[in-house]
């Protein structure tokens, strides 16, 4: 219930993470944007200030003897929205307009021609406002209504309080439309993004949970919806797995019960034979030729069906039953394996054992005669008893090589995929173990065993010891 709780939680915040980094990263770009624009606006601030000055120059030169009354000297300061004026030529007088009251200047500013830093420089003083209250300051700009003469300037004087408070009052501004501008940015990128990726997300966090809750029970609701991007594959991918899982278990289930019911008939059955052996041993007294030789193959029928009981239940185990091994001659395992089937009574069917007389192997004989019962028991229901079944070996480079073939229609192409999976469907009516129980004893020898051919012509598996 905690990890579940912990899921939740997570998924409930993601969307909240995502609009909350949207809108810092909309308010990080105004940030940068911000800093060139305060430049600008101080400067164009300043300019409008000089140009108000110069207009105030023209209408003194315009005046008789540059003498112009009081009233209207304060007029023109107000206008400019100055306390002084003064403009600098080089040999001439210089023209002042200013106030009676003594100027204590706190800093002088240039904005001819300033480098990019000392803007900033000189913004951000102005910003942040380091000088007293009320603080006097000195700009000097060109003499717009001079032409051709680059050495005429103009110097004007005002309450740097004025520059500060537009400058606030603009910053206010661009911070209220940045925070505008990165909701609506933030909400519409979240909104894309929601159905985009959160949707997609949710979606598959939710299948998760319920999968890790009841894996054998959890229904997939994992559809793509016709995505083709990343999240689409990643859907897909993670429903075929949930499904592969899901399936796995439910056979694991089936295959649990299947091993208790097996426990309890391995019990009566090794009861079975238990008398069935008693009966071989009263067998083995009675005076007949027929009765005696059959009676020893009876018996040695009758240990191996004893042992494949005791063994049984150990198929599915971690750890595979560790062979007894010791030379084996392989034609008379053949042999064996010919008598157990009753191929010899089959008038239809060619069983050939081309084992070279001789040829032994290192191995377990009960385990190698399952392989041998296995694969030659498939190829007799292969052929419908009808054909042609064929055994050969020999040795290459230290290597034990035994084929075994028939001429049966073949190993249809859908059983192919799963031949060497248990309770896969064989074909033929059985139950699919064969080739499996075969598989896993010769790899337990350190041996391999493949499919080489299969077609309407016959079926060629080959065994490597």
């Amino acid at each position: 219930m905690a990890g579940k709780l912990n899921h939740l939680s997570i998924r409930s915040n993601l969307s909240m993470q995502l609009l909350l980094l949207t809108m810092f990263f909309v308010l990080l770009a105004e940030v940068f944007i911000y800093i060139p624009s305060i430049i600008n606006f101080r400067k164009t601030w300043l300019e409008e200030r000089l140009a108000a000055a110069n207009i105030a120059i023209l209408a003194i030169e315009a005046a008789p003897d540059y003498m112009i009354s009081e009233m209207l000297s304060k007029q023109l300061l107000s206008n400019a929205q100055v306390v002084a004026i003064s403009l600098k030529q080089k040999d001439k007088r210089q023209l002042v307009l200013n106030t009676d009251q003594p100027l204590n200047i706190a800093a002088r500013y240039d904005i001819r021609d300033p480098s990019y830093w000392v803007q900033i420089r000189d913004t951000m003083k102005g910003l942040f406002h380091n000088h007293p209250h009320e603080s006097l300051i000195q700009v000097t700009g060109y003499a717009n209504f001079i032409q051709d003469n680059d050495e005429a300037f103009i110097e004007i004087i005002f309450y740097e309080d004025l520059l500060c408070k537009d400058m606030e009052a603009y910053s206010i501004n661009v911070m209220l439309l940045s925070i505008i501008i990165s909701l609506i940015t933030a909400g519409l990128v979240y909104f894309s993004l929601s159905c985009l990726l959160i949707r997609p997300v949710k979606k598959m966090t939710r299948s998760v949970v319920a999968f890790r809750a009841a894996p054998e029970n959890a229904t997939n609701d994992l559809s793509a919806e016709g995505r083709q991007d990343e999240i689409g594959l990643i859907m897909r991918e993670l429903g075929a797995m949930q499904n592969e899982i899901r399936k796995a278990l439910i056979q694991k289930k089936h295959l649990t019960q299947l091993g208790e019911g097996v426990s309890k008939i391995n019990h009566d059955l090794r009861n079975i034979l238990s008398s069935a052996q008693m009966v071989t041993d009263h067998l083995s007294t009675i005076d007949n030729p027929v009765v005696q030789k059959l009676t020893p193959r009876f018996v040695t029928a009758i240990d191996r069906a004893i042992r494949l009981c005791e063994n049984t239940l150990k198929y599915g185990k971690s750890v595979v039953e560790k062979p007894d091994i010791s030379s084996v001659d392989l034609g008379h395992i053949v042999d064996e394996v010919i008598i157990s089937l009753g191929i010899s009574d089959l008038e239809n069917v060619d069983f050939n054992n081309e084992i070279p007389d001789g040829f032994s192997i290192k191995a377990d004989a009960d385990q190698i005669f399952r392989v041998f019962l296995n694969l030659s028991r498939n190829a007799l229901q292969a052929i419908k008893k009808h054909g042609k079944i064929t055994i050969s070996a020999h040795r290459k480079q230290e290597k034990n090589i035994i084929d075994i073939t028939d001429n049966g229609p073949g190993i249809p192409m859908r059983i192919k995929e799963t031949l060497f999976q248990p309770f896969h469907h064989s074909g033929n009516g059985g139950s699919g173990l064969g080739l499996a129980i075969s598989k896993e004893l010769l790899e337990a020898h350190g041996g391999t065993i493949e499919l080489v051919s299969s077609d309407e012509t016959g079926t060629h598996f080959r065994i490597i010891l």
